[in-house]
């Protein structure tokens, strides 16, 4: 439960940011969308049900603030998320590498989803300049400031759940000597 509470004070904290100090930091005219970044990450650090909670909240605050029709964004943000925690058994705490490569990967699917719900269903059939212009520059842009995301993520997972050590039962501190792995 402690998971599903620091995960929305989390994605509160990012769509203030997103919606408030980000438009200010744009390059090449597109911001990071730091929704992608938590929904992937909680994806992937935890699974697909805090993956489609995450990205449930995410896609409801772009949906409700921003959105005339109420259910696309919450539609992108879940299949996000939900993608994400399928590949939750790749997880490993110091390996950025696939991380990363799924949160780029999640960013431009975002950015095609995002496309053909606004805008090949009003006729404009410009992909490549949307995929150059937009989709490109901002996938960049969000996986670098997501490592920062990230690896913050990582650190309040090790400070609300700390590793704890499990004593060794004489039996098996025994069986441990004996099996040795080659």
């Amino acid at each position: 439960m402690k998971r599903y509470i620091s995960m929305l004070l989390l994605t509160i904290v990012c769509f203030l940011l997103q919606t408030s100090v980000f438009p200010h930091l744009k390059l090449t005219n597109v911001m990071p969308n730091l929704l992608v970044v938590i929904t992937s990450a909680a994806g992937f650090m935890y699974g697909r049900k805090l993956g489609l909670f995450t990205g449930f909240f995410c896609g409801a605050f772009i949906d409700l603030l921003y959105s005339s029709v109420v259910g696309v964004s919450i539609f992108i943000y879940v299949l996000i998320g939900y993608c994400n925690g399928m590949i939750n058994k790749l997880y490993f705490k110091d390996d950025l590498a696939i991380p990363l490569f799924a949160l780029a990967i999640s960013d431009l699917a975002y950015g095609f989803l995002y496309y053909v719900c606004y805008f090949l269903m009003r006729g404009r059939l410009e992909i490549l300049v949307y995929l150059i212009q937009v989709m490109i520059p901002e996938m960049i842009y969000t996986t670098v400031i997501g490592i920062f995301i990230y690896k913050f993520m990582h650190w309040l997972e090790e400070k609300m759940y700390p590793e704890q050590e499990i004593p060794l039962g004489k039996g098996e501190a025994e069986k441990q000597d004996t099996y040795h792995v080659v």
